[in-house]
């Protein structure tokens, strides 16, 4: 199955604008923990008791709980750059644009709703239920997730 070149725009806007939120959220993370790491410089420098407050242990656990964010954000990032190797099939799988009676998905990572074209978009997951539904069906098909069904109206 090949794309139409209206249907790989849209699959190659979808991966830019999925990126670009992953790589924001990215950021700012390491913002965060750039902070935490000058505020706990200087508290030491200054000679302060960092242990008396509790703030050492407050800022590893902020770093450890952001480094965990961080790779999972990573990840996503380097799935998205090889998203395009995977070869369109007329089975629904990972890398798809899902058009659905219920709103309209991106198969790679889950994301926040966006916009393309004036269409709105949800990125989903492979491990999401419903990905894990439509897996191999075609459009057309019905699946039900948690007592809600989607007619599966397009994919590519």
């Amino acid at each position: 199955m090949e794309l139409t070149r209206t249907q790989q725009a849209t699959k190659d806007a979808i991966v830019k604008q999925i990126t670009k939120m992953k790589q924001e959220s990215l950021d700012n993370i390491m913002k965060m923990q750039r902070m935490d790491n000058q505020e706990a410089k200087k508290e030491t420098e200054d000679g302060m008791n960092m242990f008396e407050d509790g703030k050492v242990d407050q800022a590893r656990n902020r770093v450890t709980a952001r480094s965990s964010v961080a790779d999972a954000l990573a990840q996503d990032i380097n799935l998205l750059k090889g998203i395009n190797t995977i070869t369109p099939t007329e089975e629904i799988q990972m890398g798809d644009v899902v058009h659905t009676d219920k709103g309209k998905f991106f198969v790679a990572c889950a994301s926040d709703a966006f916009t393309i074209e004036g269409e709105k978009y949800i990125g989903i997951s492979t491990e999401s239920p419903l990905f894990r539904a439509l897996l191999g069906k075609h459009d057309g098909d019905t699946v039900t997730v948690n007592g809600n069904d989607f007619k599966l109206k397009k994919s590519f």
